[in-house]
């Protein structure tokens, strides 16, 4: 039975740190150590630290610096070598900066981030909420998504985020504490009827379904080049709920200037009565908003692992 919503904030308060004390956890904890210390650094100097540290993950990583490749090449098909080499490198420079922003996104006070924070249509925002409408906050996997989830929530009189459980459970412990102070509730992604009941009662509630999903709720719709298993949910839960969905993205601003909030008009005439269709058109979304800004999608992502009909993923030589 799914807990209430008022009974997984008092899970989240419960969480204890005392069962990761032992010795296999300390790299972790000193990792999360430099994170809280990097928060006093410059911005400027956090960006130079993380970009050295993306091309060194690109380096060690070969696996994910493949895929990445694939999934660019794929998305961009007129692309020359140099050229996807080039967008990779940069997409793992940003990678390498996301986790400091993580810090900034845990660890940093509201009045900091706030005055670091530009937001653009906001008006279609205030426009959904002023209708006293639930609303979905549309967005795709950017390597900007930790610090975006928190700045959005800004600009929202009640909100919600949902997050997937990671493997780890003392990096799930912590990040679950601090992505719960972000708004009112943090829900796990499979906790489906409390995201309903957060939309129900006015919650605008942060929504990231661009990842390759095996459940039964999938249709396979194009995406970046390519076809790929789409959740449904989106379109469900506007339909259960009578959300607006309004997509947002968050772009990291060069030399240190802070964010930018990318807030987009409401899907007009949405959910429709074909499922596919509404699947396309939320990968459509999401897909024009990563070629405004490539370089911050996270591309080592296997997106394309699960195919119709059980045709061969595009990452089957790389695995």
């Amino acid at each position: 039975m799914a807990l209430s919503i008022k009974k997984v904030k008092q899970k989240i308060k419960s969480l204890q740190y005392t069962s990761y004390l032992a010795p296999r956890h300390w790299p972790l904890w000193f990792a999360i150590g430099v994170l809280r210390l990097s928060v006093l650094l410059p911005t400027t100097v956090i960006q130079h630290i993380g970009s050295a540290l993306g091309l060194l993950i690109y380096r060690l990583m070969p696996s994910r610096r493949r895929t990445a490749r694939i999934n660019i090449k794929q998305a961009y098909p007129d692309y020359t070598k140099n050229e996807i080499d080039t967008l990779n490198k940069a997409a793992f420079k940003s990678l390498g900066i996301s986790i400091f922003e993580m810090g900034e996104a845990w660890f940093e006070k509201s009045s900091a981030l706030k005055k670091r924070c530009q937001i653009e249509g906001k008006e279609h925002l205030d426009l959904a909420i002023a209708k006293n409408r639930p609303v979905i906050l549309l967005t795709g996997h950017f390597t900007t998504l930790e610090i975006g989830s928190r700045l959005i929530g800004f600009y929202c009189k009640k909100y919600n985020g949902v997050y997937k459980k990671s493997h780890d459970p003392l990096f799930n412990a912590i990040m679950v504490r601090h992505r719960s102070t972000f708004g009112d509730a943090l829900i796990e992604n499979k906790d489906v009827r409390n995201i309903i009941r957060g939309l129900k009662n006015g919650h605008a509630t942060w929504f990231a379904p661009d990842q390759d999903f095996k459940r039964q709720d999938i249709v396979f719709t194009p995406f970046l080049g390519g076809i790929a298993s789409t959740l449904t949910a989106t379109a469900k839960l506007a339909r259960i709920t009578g959300a607006s969905v309004i997509p947002f993205y968050p772009v990291r601003l060069s030399n240190g200037k802070g964010f930018k909030l990318i807030v987009l008009p409401a899907l007009d005439n949405f959910p429709s009565q074909d499922i596919e269709a509404d699947s396309t058109r939320v990968n459509k979304t999401i897909e024009e908003m990563v070629y405004k800004h490539p370089e911050q999608y996270l591309w080592s992502h296997q997106r394309f692992k699960t195919q119709p009909g059980g045709r061969s993923s595009l990452y089957a030589a790389s695995e």
